[in-house]
């Protein structure tokens, strides 16, 4: 503790000087920041505090990295930043303790389960002792430094709560702790001081959540559950343990989220559905069906822009190879039953009963095969594309008793709708485009491939959440490609108290 004594010794020297100057430099940069006056130093204790913060953030001695080590902070660049920008005074603390609005914080930070995260994360219990541990006799050097500490370690502890209530702990393709960057760190604080700012501390800070509707109902319903009666909260939860993990590790995906756009189609995987949603309200549900385990439907996020009436299916190679290849070893009439023709590589029809299919292996493959447009074809009566570089879409399909089943991973990855000429329709009116609605139905009607281009297009999501609520209630979705236990040992591990 040499390296702390040495500190509140030069804090000493430093106040004789530097006093008024931190006074005057805080007090311009608040007013010309539109931040919050920092407290004045009007006490010894409260003078030793403020520049025993300046000495125990000078990274000039060991660096950056080391200094925030050293001081057990996990967000030191934000931390350094919020206390920087007015000079170091003290924000959270007061010679009795913590400060009316440092007592708000705590509370807020108790509450983490409600949000999806945990408060021991947060160095919560250990703040809550400041009180106790300011009764003990002390000097004012060592009363100073205990202030100094528990201001850096909230401060730590609500930048840390703004990042994971905002960002998420893990990065969604890595599944690996992020940190933020020199100007997230800057913009952390900036909220931070924002929310110390404003009338209800709380609700500035909450505030920093998503927005978009799955997340504001996912933790709203949650933190309701936690709230009820032991009998409701089991019946909901059936585990509060398991539970808290299963929405916690759902609404760390909604935060890797992009901001939502006011109007979008959303698909959620597991409950094998797609939604239309204009500014928080869903305007249209339909049932999908979405890829199989071994051939999963990805998460990601495009925009429609064009659908098509009347397609044509290009088999994928893959699926050539894995399924057509041994159907036509057995049967070459299998592709002119199921209305499909052969083409080699230079786009010429082929006569399957001309290929020796005995000698075709998957790496010689070398034919392409196509599906012609009608009622039998794989895609249906429209399809509708977004650019991705995964080359799925959204389209029609002939088999329409599978929608009755309550499990449909089903498809090759692409998700198959239910109701895709009333998604059309939408697309045109909101284009619009609603004398173009009788020509759609019209080239529907006489299997005529028609192309229909949209001007402004709408945002979709494809995502995967295997919790969901319905009329205020809470569900767990099956974990259709089991990839739960990775974001829980992702999550969970990136602080020991998670796993609690």
């Amino acid at each position: 503790m040499d390296w702390l004594r040495s500190t509140v010794r030069s804090a000493y020297i430093f106040l004789t000087f530097a006093g008024c100057a931190f006074s005057q430099g805080a007090q311009a940069r608040e007013k010309s920041e539109g931040l919050p006056p920092a407290t004045v130093a009007t006490s010894p204790e409260t003078a030793i505090v403020r520049a025993t913060l300046q000495q125990l953030l000078d990274t000039r001695a060991l660096g950056p990295t080391a200094t925030y080590q050293r001081l057990g902070l996990r967000m030191g660049p934000a931390v350094q930043s919020f206390y920087h920008t007015t000079d170091y005074s003290a924000r959270w603390t007061q010679a009795s303790g913590w400060t009316p609005q440092a007592r708000e914080a705590l509370q807020l930070l108790g509450r983490a389960a409600e949000f999806g995260l945990v408060r021991e994360a947060y160095g919560w219990q250990h703040l809550t002792t400041l009180p106790d541990s300011l009764h003990r006799p002390a000097s004012g050097k060592a009363k100073g430094r205990q202030l100094a500490t528990f201001e850096l370690r909230l401060t730590d502890a609500l930048v840390s709560y703004l990042y994971h209530l905002r960002q998420g702990h893990v990065a969604p393709t890595t599944l690996q702790p992020t940190t933020p960057d020199s100007l997230t760190s800057q913009q952390l604080a900036q909220r931070l001081h924002q929310a110390l700012a404003s009338p209800a501390l709380t609700a500035a800070v909450l505030a920093q959540q998503p927005a978009h509707l799955a997340y504001r109902r996912l933790q709203t319903i949650w933190s309701q559950a936690l709230h009820t009666s032991p009998t409701d909260s089991a019946r909901l939860m059936q585990d509060t343990v398991a539970g808290f993990r299963r929405v916690a590790i759902n609404l760390e995906r909604m935060r890797w989220e992009a901001a939502a756009d006011s109007e979008y189609a959303e698909v959620n995987i597991p409950a094998y559905q797609l939604q239309i949603i204009r500014q928080g309200q869903v305007l249209q549900t339909y049932r999908v069906i979405v890829g199989k385990p071994e051939l999963p439907t990805p998460v990601l996020s495009s925009r429609i822009t064009v659908f098509v009436t009347a397609p044509e299916w290009r088999v994928p190679h893959s699926i050539a190879v894995r399924e057509f290849l041994p159907e036509m070893q057995r049967d070459p009439s299998y592709l002119y039953d199921n209305h499909y023709r052969l083409y080699d590589g230079l786009g010429r029809r082929v006569s399957p009963w001309q290929v020796n299919w005995a000698r075709v292996t998957p790496a010689s493959f070398a034919y392409t095969i196509r599906q012609r447009a009608g009622s039998f074809n794989a895609l249906g009566n429209v399809v509708f594309y977004f650019p991705n570089q995964q080359r799925v879409f959204l389209h029609d399909t002939p088999g329409r008793a599978a929608f009755t089943r309550s499990e449909r991973a089903l498809s090759h990855g692409c998700v198959r709708m239910e109701k895709p000429l009333k998604l059309a329709e939408y697309l045109l009116r909101r284009e619009d485009q609603p004398k173009r609605i009788k020509e759609f139905y019209a080239s529907v009607q006489a299997h005529e491939k028609q192309r229909f281009e949209l001007t402004n297009g709408l945002p979709i999501h494809l995502r995967y959440y295997t919790c969901a609520t319905d009329q205020g209630q809470l569900h767990f979705l099956p974990d259709i490609y089991n990839l739960d236990p990775l974001v829980t040992a992702a999550l969970f591990k990136t602080n020991n108290h998670l796993s609690k």
